[in-house]
């Protein structure tokens, strides 16, 4: 490691600038098509593609926000997201709540800057000042110093490191598919009748509007079992997986963490594989996922249990944008508005006959299970990376014969 030296932020970046906000006064400032905009709560640890919002080029020269390049190290200031980082995939803008770092190629690698970052994010969190409200200031980041070797040793280690997260990314976007495309067989199937043998069957009368003959409408309640078993989480294995609300992903059925039973204090809710996990708290979240194993949760979720013919009907209903949108206006409460089964389990759903239910069903397995073991493939990955980032961006593992070409690719 005779070869690092300590550098500050500043010296190797071409800018260290904070974003901006344009006036919300000014509707015309905010596009459908636009420059994207990114704000701190974007800051996924990834690369950034897509925006919530984007701006207008008028927006852009009103504003303090100004246009950065692809590649460019972002890290939140202030607020319950200070000190999450992420890199920009393309040619953006940022809010005021966002420290960007434009680095100067000759002399840094952007990849590295992120890792080194990451793994000095301890540190520089301490240095946030602010009683309310944690605060990192653009001068504080400018100041920080980070250990850097030579350029080239930069760019093995963060094309090593941006390799395992590009892995990572890929897999979440096959996540993505498979969902999609069984909410799309669901559409098919359930929405436009268009399932197998569907061209022989007439459509009839029913209290949902003509449905195909031989379909019947039920209530969601008729067609699963609300598991409501409880548990001390000191009586059972401390191995065992915890799901609280903060586990459970927003609009993905797929569930990519969890804690531990020893981790727990009061009585949690029982599930087993397969149960789907609603989140009642503020359900305008979205929290809905089918659980990959046994284990216990938080009691702010629903656990949801569809009988085995209907299970990939319901698996879909109840987490549909619609169902999701019922729960959300029939909640109870202000503050922290709660889904009521009593009223959401009344949603009226039209049935095929058993044969079809268990082929629905049997097709959303398939593109479910694919989508865990893509989950369980980037919770290695994402252990490896930990395990390997500390060590890198300190120089505790000789980089020097890394084929970090190999590995990275075009990545930024």
């Amino acid at each position: 490691m005779t070869d690092w030296r300590q550098v500050s932020i500043e010296e190797l970046c071409v800018r260290v600038t904070s974003g901006g906000t344009p006036s919300r006064k000014r509707p015309d400032y905010y596009v459908d098509e636009g420059i994207p905009w990114v704000k701190s709560k974007e800051l996924v640890e990834a690369r950034i593609t897509a925006t919530e919002e984007h701006i207008s080029e008028e927006g852009l020269a009103r504003s303090s926000a100004k246009l950065l390049p692809p590649g460019t190290v972002l890290l939140a200031m202030y607020g319950a997201n200070v000190g999450q980082l992420g890199w920009l995939g393309m040619e953006a803008a940022v809010n005021q709540a966002v420290c960007a770092m434009v680095t100067d190629p000759n002399v840094t690698d952007a990849r590295f800057l992120y890792y080194a970052l990451a793994g000095a994010r301890s540190s520089l969190t301490a240095k946030a000042h602010g009683a309310a409200q944690q605060n990192l200031s653009q001068q504080l980041i400018k100041s920080f110093a980070v250990s850097v070797p030579s350029i080239e040793a930069q760019q093995r280690i963060g094309g090593t490191l941006r390799a395992i997260d590009d892995l990572i990314e890929n897999n979440r976007r096959r996540v993505e598919l498979l969902e999609q495309m069984a909410r799309a067989i669901y559409r098919e199937w359930f929405v436009h009748f268009r399932y197998p043998g569907h061209e022989s069957v007439p459509l009839v009368d029913s209290p949902l509007g003509p449905i195909p003959q031989g379909w019947k409408v039920h209530r969601v309640d008729n067609l699963v079992e609300i598991i409501k078993e409880t548990v001390d989480p000191s009586s059972i294995d401390p191995e065992t997986p915890a799901v609280g609300l903060e586990h459970i992903p927003r609009q993905q059925l797929t569930l990519d963490s969890w804690g531990n039973a020893g981790d727990q204090g009061s009585r949690k809710a029982m599930f087993a594989k397969g149960d789907i996990l609603f989140g009642k708290i503020r359900p305008y979240f979205h929290k809905v996922s089918v659980a990959p194993f046994s284990g216990i949760s938080s009691t702010d979720a629903i656990v949801i249990r569809p009988h085995d013919s209907s299970w990939g009907q319901l698996v879909l209903t109840v987490s549909s944008s619609e169902f999701v949108a019922h729960a959300t206006q029939s909640s109870n409460g202000t503050k922290m508005p709660r889904a009521d089964w009593n009223v959401i389990g009344q949603w009226q759903v039209s049935v095929p006959p058993p044969g079809l239910s268990e082929e629905f069903s049997e097709l959303v397995r398939e593109h479910l299970e694919m989508a865990e073991e893509l989950m369980l493939q980037n919770l290695a990955l994402s252990s490896l990376r930990d395990l390997l980032l500390p060590k890198l961006v300190t120089g505790q593992i000789d980089v020097s014969d890394l084929n970090w070409e190999a590995w990275a690719g075009d990545s930024v």
